[in-house]
């Protein structure tokens, strides 16, 4: 996912939010996507993602017989990901019918991982690509239009409603560090410290920035923290849609 940052101005509880506290320890981590994970995983584990290439058959990897290649964004904490699938003698194949911005899911299970660097240099260079995780279509692959439709449905409905429904959505814990890069990690990083207290407090609470996946893909996030600062409660909730557009803004102090 690519999105830009579109954070509206922040009003909550500011008395214990702003202050002069040092760094957060930051907790560990969860393990995420090393180069080599997207090699050895769960056979039965679906991957979603959004199309944004795909190049017709041909001989992009230098190896007797056409495939057509295209390139995919999953929806979440892995990096990209290119599907070489044979072509048949028409010059159809399994990638056929998607285009940029469609979407479709597989289990690594119907995919089997490229082998030979030289093949793998050649189909990244065609797709101007340099760190794709390289597969073979070894099983189906699956349409998501429906799904992406009703993810579109949702983007178009009013800040309320899909603040609404943002809580109802599975959560997902990410890290707004390691799970993240370039203006999706800033994004991330601002709503993590937007509920973060920086003042000296009894307990300030742990800080917790969750994906709201639904039908497969990333619908919103939600950050939150519920503490106490000078014998007082505090909690505090605000949900973002995929674009990062702040679309609830809960708070509550004593």
């Amino acid at each position: 996912m690519r999105t830009s940052l579109r954070l509206s101005s922040l009003v909550l509880a500011s008395s214990f939010i702003v202050g002069c506290l040092g760094p957060e320890a930051e907790p560990t981590p969860e393990p995420v996507q090393a180069t080599q994970e997207q090699e050895a995983t769960d056979p039965n584990f679906r991957v979603y993602n959004i199309v944004e290439a795909v190049l017709p058959a041909g001989n992009y990897d230098g190896v007797a017989g056409n495939e057509c290649i295209a390139l995919l964004n999953p929806e979440h904490r892995l990096r990209k990901v290119i599907l070489v699938a044979p072509a048949a003698a028409n010059g159809s194949c399994a990638l056929s019918g998607y285009t940029a911005g469609s979407a479709l899911s597989f289990t690594w299970g119907d995919t089997s991982v490229y082998q030979g660097s030289g093949g793998i240099a050649a189909i990244r260079a065609a797709l101007s690509d340099s760190n794709g995780a390289v597969h073979r279509v070894v099983g189906s692959i699956t349409n998501e239009a429906a799904a992406l439709a009703s993810l579109n449905a949702f983007l178009a409905q009013p800040a309320a409603t899909q603040g609404a429904q943002l809580g109802g959505f599975t959560a997902v814990r990410v890290h707004s560090i390691y799970d993240f890069e370039g203006q999706e990690q800033v994004n991330a990083e601002a709503a993590y410290q937007s509920v973060r207290v920086t003042q000296p407090c009894e307990q300030p609470g742990t800080p917790e920035l969750v994906a709201r996946v639904n039908n497969g893909f990333v619908y919103g996030y939600s950050a939150s923290n519920t503490g106490s600062c000078h014998s007082g409660w505090f909690t505090v909730t605000r949900r973002y849609n995929r674009n990062w557009q702040l679309v609830y803004n809960y708070s509550y102090s004593e």
